[in-house]
């Protein structure tokens, strides 16, 4: 986390970026721009999405390094001196010489990050409200409502009493000034950072394991740079307890070996490349120190030319080596060890040598520290209990909104009334007198306190998430799969109802094309997207709903032929089916008509809508006979329709029947259509629920008036 490249100074501080978080940048800016915006405001220009992305990087990284900026200036204000800034995949860190002074500074240095990111969190939201209100491009609102977001979510993810997190510190600060030892504080809260690392870690991995894809991943990432923070917290506070009142004197190696300005470079490495030499030499002119020689600089020379240059020609020179007094503080001198070449010469007046020290001289310190007997610690008083609970379920809390359960909830979506979307022409028609109602739901996947309260909901329904979205389907390309299927359905709907009145209709297509498969399904592995099943078991496949219903009409467990096309090659494969988790027979896969074609004595269109899935077809073929029809089907009633339709008008079962119900008393429907299959499901008393297994059924129930 100490590699970073420094970009900048503000105030004298050092900004630098580690350089992870160059790859953070370049990935979050690929996932914002492929995945998120085009999911969340589909129909833009990939242009577009790719200034969205790094528009919002930049910000973002903006975001955090005033976050830790503010941590720097109020910690200059208390007379904290920084050591600098570093970026990293967390966030930021704020690098301090010297530790804090008190409890108090502690507190009031940590608590301004999160407070500042609340405060952009504010700005952005009000800014991206304030631009939707103009009536600016949906892409322009975009950006500021997700840095709104994330602003908050830093806010609030730092404040997980956990070190090195602002939450930590403050936890640290408290228990500094409870327990009176800055020490025994800081080992207690590194403990709680570590314990909340190992949860990321674990939360990620399960997540990974169960569909959260690259967002376990990064949990895993996350908690693992929390695991090493935590640990060089602990490291630190113990070192800062080792050297507590220290001087350089009772660690350095004194009188070091030294050598003269005017050697060889041949001499040098002679004599003291040997089995007791050091990487480093302080340089003397007249016995006083005149740079540092480092062996790394004399095997940049070529040995045919080391005879001929002198040390004097290579070393650092004295304005670029770290000098410190032998009375200074251990402590101040820890940060220069930190860069190369990672010593610092101890000097005393007219810049005389008396020694040098290195991380070797502090690590052996350090160790000698833990063998030789220190004076008893004072003594501290504990933390409360209180205080680990409230630690704890701070941590089950983040827990709890990072984590998503291989579950989807199925939730009401607002009712739409189809007749406005069918326009017919080339036969007679008549205006509808009332509303068909279709029943959207929305498919999610919330996070485990979502999951839970969608539980004790009785219009939201949990299922499994490959019930829902297939497994290894990213929401994209099943939106995309559900308008191919609820655009089939409008035609399948417009053939049953051109039937029902006794016109002629002929569907046809040449197969049941693959767009999907159910992870861990009997056609996982045997069949592939893209696949053309035209037969099952000899019987040809015309229609998607042809393949359906040949699955159904047989027992799970029934091992069947299946024929397909591949890559224009004709094969058989044989699969056996399985009863599914909707209850049916069914091999497990979503699956569309190639070359669907619709004949029909008159011409229909359908307005887009940005819905999808096969359940409206149901409320469309109403409408189009009640449009067809003379009759007046709907008297004025708002009639609520779900169900599938196949090619002979049956209609077939529905998922989150709940959460449709729900649709329907929104509607204030008076009538309430469901598949038969889905009829047992229904309990609400507050509805007038049909069930039906076919469009005739339906039109039968339509026109008995209650």
């Amino acid at each position: 986390m100490e590699r970073s490249l420094t970009i900048f100074r503000v105030r004298g501080i050092p900004v630098g970026i580690n350089w992870s978080w160059l790859f953070i940048a370049a990935l979050l800016s690929w996932i914002l721009g492929s995945a998120l915006f085009p999911a969340t405001h589909p129909g833009l220009p990939n242009t577009a999405y790719l200034i969205m992305a790094v528009t919002t990087v930049v910000l973002f990284f903006l975001s955090v390094l005033l976050h830790e900026l503010a941590h720097a200036l109020i910690g200059l204000r208390e007379g904290v001196r920084i050591e600098g800034i570093t970026l990293w995949p967390r966030g930021g860190v704020a690098r301090f010489t010297g530790g804090v002074p008190s409890p108090k500074t502690e507190f009031r240095m940590t608590i301004v990050g999160p407070l500042t990111s609340a405060a952009l969190a504010a700005v952005f939201a009000v800014g991206a409200y304030a631009l939707e209100r103009s009536g600016a491009p949906s892409g322009a609102v975009a950006v500021p409502a997700y840095l709104g977001r994330i602003n908050l979510i830093l806010a609030g993810f730092n404040l997980v009493p956990a070190l090195p997190l602002d939450g930590g510190r403050i936890l640290r600060a408290y228990l500094w000034k409870r327990q009176g030892n800055f020490v025994a504080a800081s080992l207690s809260a590194a403990r709680a950072g570590r314990a909340f690392g190992v949860l990321l870690v674990w939360v990620g991995v399960l997540g990974f394991l169960t569909g959260a894809g690259l967002g376990g991943l990064w949990l895993v990432i996350l908690g693992w740079f929390l695991l090493q923070a935590a640990s060089s917290e602990a490291s630190a506070a113990l070192v800062q307890q080792t050297f507590a009142g220290k001087r350089v004197r009772d660690v350095m190696t004194p009188e070091p070996d030294a050598v003269d300005a005017s050697w060889s470079l041949a001499r040098f490495v002679a004599e003291t490349t040997g089995p007791r030499g050091h990487a480093t030499y302080p340089v003397l002119t007249d016995r006083r120190l005149a740079g540092l020689m480092w062996l790394r600089l004399a095997a940049r020379v070529p040995p045919g030319e080391r005879s001929d240059r002198t040390v004097g020609e290579v070393m650092l020179p004295r304005d670029r080596v770290a000098t410190v007094g032998p009375d200074a503080s251990v402590m101040d001198v820890l940060p220069v060890l930190r860069t190369p070449p990672g010593r610092a010469v101890v000097v005393e007046e007219a810049d005389r040598v008396v020694g040098i020290v290195s991380p070797a001289d502090i690590t052996r310190a350090l160790e000698i520290g833990q063998v030789v007997e220190h004076p008893a610690a004072p003594a501290t008083r504990g933390a409360s209990r209180g205080v680990w609970v409230v630690v704890a379920l701070a941590m089950a809390t983040v827990v709890g909104y990072l984590y998503h359960p291989p579950f989807a909830v199925l939730s009401p979506g607002l009712p739409i009334d189809v007749a406005g979307d069918i326009q017919i022409e080339g036969v007679p028609t008549s205006r509808i007198n009332g509303e068909y109602v279709m029943l959207p739901v929305q498919v999610s996947r919330p996070n485990l306190f979502g999951v839970l309260l969608a539980t004790f909901a009785a219009d939201r329904e949990v299922v499994p998430l490959t019930m829902a979205i297939p497994a290894g389907t990213d929401r994209e390309r099943y939106s995309s799969e559900q308008a191919i299927l609820h655009r089939e359905s409008r035609e399948l709907a417009a053939a049953a109802a051109a039937r029902e009145l006794g016109l002629p209709a002929e569907l046809d297509g040449s197969g049941a094309v693959v767009v999907d498969i159910v992870s861990d399904s009997p056609a996982d592995g045997k069949l592939q997207a893209g696949d053309v099943i035209v037969a099952v078991d000899g019987v040809p496949i015309r229609l998607a709903t042809d393949l359906a219903a040949a699955i159904a009409a047989r027992p799970p467990g029934t091992r069947f032929v299946i024929a397909i096309e591949r890559d224009g090659l004709r094969q058989e494969i044989r699969i056996a089916s399985r009863r599914m988790e909707d209850g049916r027979g069914g091999i497990g896969v979503v699956a569309g008509t190639r070359g669907l074609d619709v004949r029909l004595p008159f011409q229909i269109r359908f307005r887009e809508r940005a819905v999808g899935g096969p359940s409206a077809a149901l409320a469309y073929a109403l409408a189009i006979v009640d449009i067809l029809d003379p009759q007046d089907l709907a008297g004025g009633r708002t009639i609520a329709a779900t169900g599938t339709i196949d090619g002979e008008g049956r209609i077939g079962p529905v998922g989150g029947i709940a959460a449709k119900l729900s649709v329907a008393r929104t509607a204030e429907a008076e009538l309430v259509l469901v598949p038969a299959g889905n009829a047992e499901e229904v309990a609400d008393p507050g509805l007038r629920v049909v069930g039906v297994g076919s469009v005739a059924e339906a039109l039968s129930a339509l026109r008995v008036r209650s």
